[in-house]
């Protein structure tokens, strides 16, 4: 098999991973089919629209009648035979009631008769025509994002279920019933920790809507019973395993019955510690990930001090007016960020291009054979030939002078250019690109929340800047893997993620990047 060099050329877009497969495509996990999904319910919300007008025209004509016979009535009387002698001895009641039950009786006998429930049925099928209505995965998908966005950001419960993303302030909020939901997402997970903190919220949230969404004694039974499947299962896996580290969503470290749940949250973020390199754990990797994600700097400041920025020709007239603007984001492994490779014209081009080709991304199967759909990479992909559009050629020549490797597909040196969209809290979680040698990964828009590259063992994290790029060396000079390139796209937390990514193949290097007997080099 002919491996790819370590480098990663990524472009602001945002995009990683296999050639497009059939997939039943979900409408959660890319951006795009979210802006087409509320263009949808736009056009059932006019025809609903126009469902509650002609409803309420019909209904304002009834209540006029109404409203005449109740001023008839109002006439005071000893009985109902007075009543109706002078009623009908009034002779502007007379011509009033003939009115009513000629002239206006046509009116609203014709208002009962129009069945604009029908019409409006008719309406709802044919917008739904053609068009696709969110799934049960959609409303899972959903849900599973924004507990993973309140988990990887530290969000303040209460400010998310008011509708504030981390500092900024929005009109979306979530109801108790929203919260409940968010929690049994969570318990059915096994994040009992976060489960308990959800249900709270929603206990909360239950009262000041005056158990309007559901009851607050409904909720407290789910939060004793979250509490007492947190509490056992700590207790049983410390039997078990009393050395054992626990994941801070799953689990607080006492159980909740001697210390409370927004206690242990903020102990548990007051007492983090943080290490970065070759020789850390699993646990370490998602801490280190989570809080790259956050905006939290890991490297000392004697390793921040070495990182430069400078502009560079490499030597080529294609960039003697307008030199690379490179910047230094790590020294080992070394990772760089281009500035202002792409145009907004050129990224258009290729958010266009990729628009109708987009399928829901894909990695190695668990047991290494074929690919499959899973929850540790939530986007849509696009795959776009060489010949599809002479941009695509051009930028393939762009990316081989600024990175000075071989970058031609169709002569076997590099991977076609592939692009990704992430949908809600569209993630990849932390992984190598071994099979790649170098990769290039261009940004094709700003993220206004999230979305960053992070390297937890690098202790490093690229921001997506709009027509930037992201590059470094997935193997060794060696051909050996390099274990500190393990890298995953942060949750958009809000906002939306276009990159486009360059896997640029190592056999194709052997006068461009020479290779050392050096194992460690």
């Amino acid at each position: 098999m002919m491996a790819s060099i370590p480098v990663t050329f990524l472009i602001t877009i945002t995009a990683l991973l296999l050639r497009n497969q059939p997939v039943v495509g979900d409408m959660f996990s890319a951006s795009a089919d979210l802006a087409n999904t509320f263009r949808l319910e736009q056009q059932v919300v006019n025809v609903l629209g126009e469902l509650v007008a002609q409803t309420e025209a019909k209904l304002g004509i009834i209540r006029q009648y109404l409203k005449d016979y109740e001023s008839v009535v109002e006439e005071k009387a000893a009985s109902e035979g007075e009543f109706m002698e002078r009623v009908a001895g009034n002779p502007i009641h007379a011509y009033r009631l003939m009115k009513r039950l000629y002239f206006d009786w046509q009116t609203v006998e014709k208002e009962i008769k129009t069945d604009n429930w029908r019409n409006a049925l008719r309406q709802l099928e044919h917008v739904r025509m053609g068009a696709k209505f969110p799934k049960e995965e959609d409303f899972f998908g959903a849900a599973q994002a924004l507990v993973r966005l309140q988990d990887t950001y530290e969000l303040n419960m209460t400010q998310l279920a008011r509708g504030n993303l981390w500092g900024r302030q929005t009109r979306a909020e979530l109801t108790a019933q929203d919260c409940l939901f968010m929690g049994k997402h969570a318990f059915n997970a096994g994040a009992y920790a976060r489960a308990v903190e959800w249900f709270e919220e929603s206990y909360i949230l239950a009262g000041q809507e005056n158990n309007r969404t559901l009851r607050q004694d409904q909720v407290m039974e789910f939060i004793q019973h979250a509490i007492n499947m947190h509490d056992d299962t700590l207790q049983q896996t410390k039997k078990r395993h009393p050395m054992a580290v626990l994941s801070h969503t799953n689990s607080f470290r006492l159980p909740l019955k001697e210390k409370p749940a927004g206690v242990q949250r903020s102990e548990i973020i007051r007492s983090r510690k943080y290490n970065v390199g070759k020789h850390i754990t699993d646990q370490d990797d998602a801490t280190n990930f989570n809080a790259l994600c956050r905006g939290e700097t890991l490297l000392n400041d004697k390793l921040l001090a070495q990182l430069k920025c400078w502009y560079d020709s490499r030597r080529q007239p294609y960039f003697l007016l307008m030199p690379i603007k490179i910047e230094q984001n790590s020294m080992e492994p070394a990772i760089y960020s281009f500035h202002d490779v792409l145009s907004d014209d050129e990224i258009e081009t290729i958010k266009q291009l990729a628009k109708p080709l987009l399928a829901r991304s894909m990695v190695q199967g668990r047991t290494g054979v074929g690919h499959e759909v899973s929850n540790v990479r939530t986007s849509k992909t696009a795959w776009l030939p060489e010949g599809l559009h002479p941009l695509l050629n051009r930028l393939t020549r762009r990316i081989s002078l600024i990175t000075g490797l071989k970058t031609n597909p169709i002569s076997d040196e590099a991977e076609l250019l592939q692009v990704a969209n992430y949908g809600i809290g569209g993630h990849y979680a932390p992984h190598h690109d071994y099979l790649m040698k170098g990769k290039a990964d261009f940004e094709l828009n700003d993220v206004e929340r999230g979305g960053s590259t992070a390297f937890p063992r690098a202790g490093v994290a690229v921001k997506p800047v709009r027509g930037g790029a992201a590059f470094w060396f997935n193997l060794k000079r060696s051909g050996k893997p390099d274990p500190l390139t393990l890298h995953g796209a942060c949750p958009v937390l809000l906002g939306h993620k276009w990159v486009s990514n360059k896997w640029i193949r190592e056999t194709a290097q052997t006068f461009n990047r020479r290779c050392t007997l050096d194992a460690n080099q």
